[in-house]
């Protein structure tokens, strides 16, 4: 077999492909076949091809077929190909706009690499051992849990908890108690304190989060004092991992021990990192003092870490109106620092938004005629005890008048031609409103049941 260049257009789709029930008679009847088992599986993949673009590890297979190539293996990705660059081949209005909107995200690649078989039967062994399982060791050998873990490096739990520690270790060197804590934790909890650190809702009223090798920290360390010593005396001693093993049972830790969380009016403007490969306070060997205060300067200029470069970075919606959903996902792409004034205009335009689709949704009538009524009508459904933590600030800010970042700033973002947003202002209320955003998209799944 020879590998050759193709035009996603000169390729056609098998119609005799194993995952279709019957035979196809068109390419839209194959693509239409692969969605009604699981469109979701089909839109992800045409998502991942233009974020990373197709895999170059797998090759598509086709085969000559009198004027035509068919595809033998990666109808899939063909397919999802052929959807981004004609949605209309999708069979319902409402996945064409799904696909068009992903379509306008990037560049679809127009080629890609085929291997050529003279025949069906010429590719069988190979389509075989690649769907057919391990095959005694000749097809693919999934990884274990523990070779997984090895490759994910510091992205598994657990090392994400061993650099935490690290970090904490080196924040508080004078507390004594909780540094026996720590080590202890190090010792007999370390998975147990992965699973917190692993929930994006513990990282983020903690304000941690990982680059790589480098914890950042989004609060002073006196202000994280009390909680991190109250979490690694409870991990050192009675909280096993039956009390934390669910994001229900997290939640409930965290309502435990919401006094002496950190507030949001406290985060920093800019992150602080912690390394344990970092250097010294000196000159490095072999370095200048000139070369050295360059390094140094380097360090300085602080690498903000993903879920603040952009707004509503942790927020997916997936139960709420295809409209509401594509504004959210258009606003993620904003950054903060760069455009701040649409930025700011954005977290307003957002929040009204899915506030008034839910209410639609669920034919609710009443406290809709004002921006905070809605935001209201929401917290009342979904938080009415008010005893979630994760909508502290989001109660704060939109119904109390007691902060500096209360509705009034939302309205001057978009009607105030004299005001100038702040990018920590933005940022905080991205941060303070993305639970809200979550908790409607749940609230509207529930309904739907």
């Amino acid at each position: 077999m020879k590998q050759a260049s193709m035009h996603v257009a000169s390729l056609t789709l098998d119609d005799n492909n194993p995952r279709h029930a019957k035979q196809t008679a068109s390419d839209a009847e194959s693509i239409a076949a692969l969605l009604e088992k699981g469109p979701e599986k089909l839109i992800r993949l045409a998502r991942d091809i233009i974020q990373h673009g197709v895999n170059p590890t797998e090759l598509v297979v086709v085969m000559a077929d009198g004027d035509r190539n068919v595809v033998l293996e990666g109808n899939r990705r063909i397919a999802a190909l052929k959807l981004l660059h004609n949605p209309k081949l999708a069979p319902t209005e409402k996945l064409q706009r799904q696909v068009a909107a992903i379509a306008k995200r990037g560049e679809v690649p127009r080629r890609v690499i085929c291997v050529v078989a003279q025949s069906r039967l010429q590719a069988e062994h190979w389509i075989k051992i690649r769907h057919t399982g391990e095959n005694g060791g000749i097809g693919v050998v999934r990884w274990s849990t523990s070779e997984a873990s090895r490759f994910g490096g510091r992205s598994t739990p657990t090392e994400k908890a061993r650099l935490f520690t690290d970090a904490v270790s080196d924040w508080f060197p004078e507390d004594l108690e909780l540094q026996v804590n720590i080590q202890a934790v190090r010792e007999g909890r370390i998975t147990n304190l992965g699973r917190m650190i692993a929930d994006p809702t513990v990282r983020n009223l903690l304000g941690v989060s990982f680059d790589g090798d480098v914890v950042l920290r989004n609060f002073p360390k006196e202000k994280l004092h009390p909680i991190l010593t109250r979490i690694f005396a409870d991990f050192a001693g009675s909280v096993s991992v039956d009390q934390i093993k669910t994001k229900r049972l997290r939640e409930k830790y965290l309502e435990q021990v919401e006094e002496i969380l950190p507030k949001l009016s406290d985060r920093l403007d800019e992150p602080e990192k912690y390394s344990k490969f970092s250097n010294g306070d000196g000159p490095s060997q072999g370095q200048s003092a000139e070369e050295n205060n360059e390094t140094e300067n380097k360090k300085q200029r602080r690498k903000r870490p993903d879920f603040e470069k952009r707004l509503f970075q942790s927020v997916t919606l997936r139960h709420a109106s295809l409209r509401t959903s594509e504004v959210l996902e258009e606003a993620k792409k904003i950054s903060i620092d760069d455009m701040p004034n649409i930025a700011a205009i954005m977290v307003r335009a957002v929040i009204d938004i899915v506030a008034a689709d839910v209410a639609d949704q669920l034919g609710w009538r009443r406290n809709q005629d004002t921006l905070k009524g809605r935001i209201a009508a929401v917290l009342n459904q979904v938080d009415p005890g008010r005893t979630d933590p994760n909508l502290r600030d989001a109660w704060r800010l939109s119904q109390e008048e007691d902060g500096a970042l209360v509705l009034k700033t939302l309205h001057s973002f978009v009607h105030s031609w004299q005001s100038h947003p702040l990018t920590v202002e933005v940022r905080k209320l991205s941060l303070a409103y993305s639970p809200l955003l979550v908790k409607a998209d749940e609230l509207l799944e529930k309904k739907s049941r």
